[in-house]
């Protein structure tokens, strides 16, 4: 298997092109022999006629010789105009024999520059396109891999260096290439990757649980964070749809019922359990009181009082989140249940942020994991370190991350710059704006960061506390995105910034919310958080190290 570099490729973007460039480049990396060596994402300029060009150069394959192919790929249709090729980008029309040509001679000149001696061989790979015999084309025909010659373009890329030049100082090559080539994975790309292998390897849970017989009908679900709760939920709300049956999935969080209903069939009913009972309080006693700071508390107890008379409607129900349920809470919803209803209760420990009486179901099947598909591997290690969780939890992430960042604040104007700070170098690493969340560690109204308009030089984007006439939340127009771990539970960002982090000692709740906290990112953790909040997690450190 060849090397490829970077190892995460730099290529997915929005556009079919690009798509076909990445399915090239891992495919030669996996099926070229050791010794091989795959470059791409080349960034390129070039001096022509006065004036300067930028580009980028697709691929470059080192041979073990040394020996190198630069190879252009023009993925969807192409078109031949007098006997050049052209490609079509949106009313610019590319000359890709001139481009070739110039990428050619501008990777040539840097090499002469570094005085490095090798063969340099080029080829165009057109995988969509077929050229046929009434096709004068300008470029070598030898060196054309069209659409008929695509399935052999390992063996051909073999054949080509085969007979090329070789290189002397292959390593001294190697480090050119890679101060040449953009070597730092582009996060973008290393995003939307690592959300689709997370997708992939958590559906354990989606595809074994619903396969799980339980004489009750009920089903308990006690899993970690990142272990695919969410997916599952989908995949139960969707068996229950297309089988005709009437589902329901009910969490405590409006913000993780939001996200949900956007994800799951439009036939299931998803709401978050105080808005099921403001619903029944408007049908019974109308427009509830909202000024009252017990309207939702008077909401939840009228639900639950007026439960026996409900009529059972429900085939299926899952209830989310269900560490923060009330004993009576789950009773009258589980009186709605049809008599060979299903109930799927899905709850973890760790993340009880509220102080609730526990509850047992009688003749529940349990299910349990620690399996986190999420979190980034030393994210997941620093959790263990610091035992936020009952039990370690147990990292199935491909991504290995970073450790956490820790940057201290002691008054307010100080936790805004610091967290202007870490918004700029998070983007200086390549998270965009809408990658990234601030949490702060309280809840709204404690928090200092509530209503603020505008951190460092990005306006915030957070709920206003108020709801529009159809029950949707509203929320202030800006770009940068900061929320409460309290509501943000459930849900993930592949960067998430904990602000307002300030204990002195760590409280069986300061461990659930940063538990919490940083089990939403699924790439990097950045802490701003109080030098006595420093001082208790250094200690901890230490403290388990000399165990």
């Amino acid at each position: 298997m060849a090397v490829l570099n970077p190892s995460t490729a730099a290529l997915l973007r929005q556009d079919h092109g690009l798509y076909r460039e990445l399915d090239i480049v891992e495919g030669l990396a996996a099926s070229l022999p050791d010794g091989f060596e795959v470059f791409h994402g080349m960034e390129l300029h070039a001096v022509r006629s006065g004036r300067d060009h930028y580009g980028e150069i697709d691929i470059v394959v080192m041979a073990p010789s040394g020996a190198l192919l630069l190879m252009e790929v023009k993925a969807g249709e192409v078109s031949v105009s007098e006997g050049r090729i052209y490609k079509r980008y949106g009313a610019e029309l590319c000359d890709v024999d001139q481009q070739c040509r110039v990428q050619r001679s501008s990777l040539l000149g840097r090499l002469q520059d570094a005085q490095l001696d090798t063969g340099l061989l080029s080829c165009l790979v057109l995988p969509d396109w077929r050229l046929t015999d009434e096709h004068a084309v300008s470029f070598p025909r030898e060196r054309i891999v069209d659409a008929d010659r695509f399935p052999r373009l390992t063996t051909l890329v073999r054949e080509w260096l085969a007979g090329a030049k070789g290189c002397g100082r292959r390593d001294a090559l190697r480090q050119f290439l890679r101060n040449q080539f953009r070597v730092t994975a582009d996060l973008s790309a290393a995003r939307d990757q690592l959300q689709r292998t997370v997708r992939l390897l958590s559906d354990g849970l989606a595809t074994w649980v619903p396969r799980i017989g339980a004489p009750s009908g009920v089903i308990r679900i006690q899993a970690t964070a990142g272990s695919g709760k969410t997916q599952l939920a989908l995949g139960l709300l969707e068996a229950a749809v297309a089988a005709g049956q009437r589902a329901a999935y009910v969490c405590y969080n409006r913000t993780l019922a939001d996200h949900v209903r956007e994800l799951a069939p439009a036939r299931a009913e998803v709401v978050n359990f105080h808005l099921l009972a403001v619903e029944h309080l408007r049908r019974v006693a109308g427009e509830p009181d909202f000024s009252s700071p017990q309207v939702l508390d008077q909401a939840a107890a009228r639900y639950a009082s007026d439960s026996d008379g409900f009529v059972p409607r429900w085939d299926v129900l899952v209830i989310d989140e269900g560490q923060d349920f009330d004993p009576d809470w789950i009773a009258c919803l589980c009186r709605q249940l049809r008599p060979d209803g299903k109930l799927y209760l899905m709850e973890d420990d760790d993340q009880r942020l509220y102080e609730r009486a526990g509850f047992d179901i009688a003749d529940a099947v349990t299910v349990q994991s620690r399996d986190n598909f999420r979190s980034p591997r030393l994210v997941c290690d620093v959790i263990n370190a610091l035992a936020l969780a009952h039990s370690p939890i147990v990292s199935h992430s491909t991504y290995r991350g970073m450790l956490p960042g820790l940057h201290l604040y002691a008054t307010t104007s100080e936790l805004t710059e610091q967290l202007a700070r870490v918004v700029a170098s998070l983007l200086e690493r390549g998270f965009a704006l809408n990658d990234m969340v601030i949490l702060s560690n309280r809840g709204r109204a404690a928090s200092a960061l509530t209503g603020l308009a505008q951190i460092g030089l990005w306006r915030t984007r957070q709920f206003t506390g108020a709801y529009d006439r159809s029950g949707n939340p509203l929320w202030t127009e800006g770009e940068l995105t900061v929320e409460s771990v309290y509501r943000f539970k459930g849900q993930s960002a592949p960067a998430v910034i904990l602000a307002e982090v300030d204990f002195d000692g760590l409280s069986p709740q300061d461990r659930k919310k940063l538990f919490v906290g940083m089990t939403r990112a699924q790439m990097a953790v950045e802490m701003v958080l109080t030098a006595s909040a420093e001082r208790t997690l250094l200690a901890l450190f230490q403290e388990r190290e000399s165990e």
